[in-house]
């Protein structure tokens, strides 16, 4: 009989255990799941959702977003997400088919078209002679500073629009959410070295010719925090308070960082230097840097015989400091265009290769780029 009377128990047992999983289930699923694409967009986000909201970070840091392949346990973790916040096709090409098939449970966020934000146009490869002027900025150079949307304080007095949506980007009208895919501006500088056809991204250089790095300006990242806010509060008005908090905290720091790098470039504004890829035009923009051409638009493709000769023939004047590569990429390339010259090769890293993923990534990131700028620089500048 005592087998036979254990049987219940164990059928109690395991009846016991169902229930409480499926207890569990609806609370586990009650959370907001947010998913962020690259590094420093996960960071911002990361530190406006604070503890309200789990964020999970899609790209993993040490990856170029340019081309990225998902593993599948990426693309589980996008299909499980309530909110996908990503910054366009310009930059995220491989996530433009994927996310056409969560559009209809989740909430996609794209930076670039679903906010209202100061853009930058793309530039082609090259040499960049005439593209910047110093003679206009003051002290502290904010040519990007977008107006305070939302009040916060005096932030928006000394902020400058800079180039806001006058460079008929009639192919992404943000309040309309129109990404208009099957428009392709060709390259307004004429390089042979990229096509537009097809849903070729060549770094924001398609769809409408948008430079799609906009997280390097503290004046575009301030944007994105203040309406990314709104967009979490009105998703979760029982959080807004906290995530509302969360966002005047951001801004400060925010502004504190703006304000120390802002110092801390002010003696290499006038050197010259070139760049591996065109990635950094939002920083440069905002810090009034003097920048002088890059190697490449796409660093997935090689430049031509003839930009490599231009881009030598202008190091040999002799006046181009540093050329920056970057720890995603061999430097080799950048190795073949200085031999012979003055300039120094410094890094730069655009995307936190090797950061820590969380709230304090993007501020590393920025706080990085300076130190990359001013130690490869900063001796000809005293």
């Amino acid at each position: 009989m005592r087998p036979a009377d254990r049987r219940p128990n164990r059928l109690a047992l395991l009846t016991a255990l169902a229930l409480l999983l499926a207890l569990a289930a609806p609370a586990q699923a009650e959370g907001t799941r947010i998913v962020a694409s690259i590094l420093p967009v996960h960071s911002l986000v990361a530190a406006l959702a604070g503890d309200t909201h789990e964020v999970e970070l899609l790209v993993p840091a040490s990856a170029s977003p340019h081309g990225y392949a998902m593993r599948p346990s990426e693309a589980r973790r996008l299909q499980q997400a309530d909110i996908v916040v990503w910054v366009g096709p310009e930059l995220e090409g491989f996530l433009e088919r994927s996310l056409q098939g969560v559009t209809n449970r989740a909430t996609v966020i794209s930076l670039l078209h679903d906010l209202d934000l100061p853009l930058l146009e793309g530039r082609s490869g090259g040499v960049w002679e005439g593209h910047h002027d110093h003679g206009d900025h003051g002290d502290h150079a904010h040519d990007d500073q977008p107006h305070d949307h939302h009040g916060h304080g005096e932030r928006g007095d000394h902020h400058e629009a800079l180039d806001r949506h006058e460079h008929d980007h009639a192919d992404h009208e943000h309040g309309d959410h129109a990404h208009a895919h099957d428009t392709h501006a060709p390259d307004a500088h004429g390089s042979g070295d990229h096509g537009h056809g097809g849903h070729d991204h060549d770094h924001g250089h398609a769809h409408g010719d948008v430079d799609s790095h906009l997280w390097l300006s503290p004046a575009v990242a301030t944007a994105v925090v203040e309406q990314l806010a709104d967009r979490l509060a009105e998703h979760d008005p029982d959080q807004a308070a906290t995530i509302r908090d969360n966002r005047d905290r951001l801004l400060q720091r925010i502004e504190d960082l703006d304000a120390g790098i802002a110092e801390q470039l002010a003696p290499v504004r006038d050197q010259r230097f070139m760049v591996f890829h065109d990635a950094y035009q939002y920083f440069e923009r905002h810090y009034g840097l003097n920048a002088a051409g890059s190697i490449s638009v796409d660093p997935s493709r090689m430049p031509g015989a003839r930009r490599l000769s231009e881009l030598r023939t202008r190091l040999a004047e002799g006046d181009v400091t540093c050329l920056f590569t970057e720890p995603q990429f061999r430097p080799a390339l950048a190795e073949t265009v200085v031999e012979g010259t003055d300039t120094r090769l410094g890094m730069l890293d655009p995307i936190g290769a090797e950061l820590e993923p969380g709230p304090d990534a993007w501020f590393d990131l920025m706080q990085g780029l300076a130190d990359g700028f001013t130690d490869c620089m900063a001796a000809d500048a005293r």
